[in-house]
């Protein structure tokens, strides 16, 4: 078996990140924007990264990744916001997930809140969800882009 690495992601991850985020959207119906391309430099390659990303890689190549960060929910506290979870289909099943899984959970040993969303099109996202006990909360989502007035 292949030996997968998880580590934090860096410069050489970039193109990976942008591509897996364009393979999630098109799962989920998303259009397709260039915001992550974009921003990712100022966001996450600078001195103060507003997320985090763990790359999974096998023989030096990233075949997965899990992009996160941090919110604070009132009646919890802090939550740990998981943005993408993203594996190559070719890759899925060598436990690359569940390394990226483990590789969250030792870096934040201390969040109790884990929370996400997916498209009602991802069934194969939701099955995993399922597979880790989580359940589905009757809450809308609602988000505005908005405008710089620079």
């Amino acid at each position: 078996m292949k030996s997968i690495k998880v580590l934090n992601a860096n410069i050489k991850h970039k193109d990976f990140i942008i591509y897996a985020n364009r393979v999630i959207n098109n799962v989920n119906n998303e259009i397709q924007t260039d915001g992550l391309e974009n921003n990712i430099d100022k966001d996450y390659f600078c001195n103060n990264p507003k997320f985090k990303c763990l790359i999974a890689e096998m023989d030096g190549k990233p075949v997965g990744m899990i992009l996160y960060s941090y919110f604070y929910w009132a009646n919890d506290g802090e939550v740990l916001w998981i943005s993408q979870m993203f594996v190559e289909e070719e890759y899925r099943k060598y436990g690359v997930f569940f390394k990226l899984i483990n590789k969250l959970k030792e870096e934040n040993p201390d969040i109790r809140i884990v929370s996400c969303a997916t498209g009602n099109e991802n069934k194969r996202m939701q099955k995993i969800l399922e597979f880790y006990d989580v359940h589905e909360i009757n809450l809308k989502f609602y988000y505005k882009k908005v405008k710089n007035n620079n």
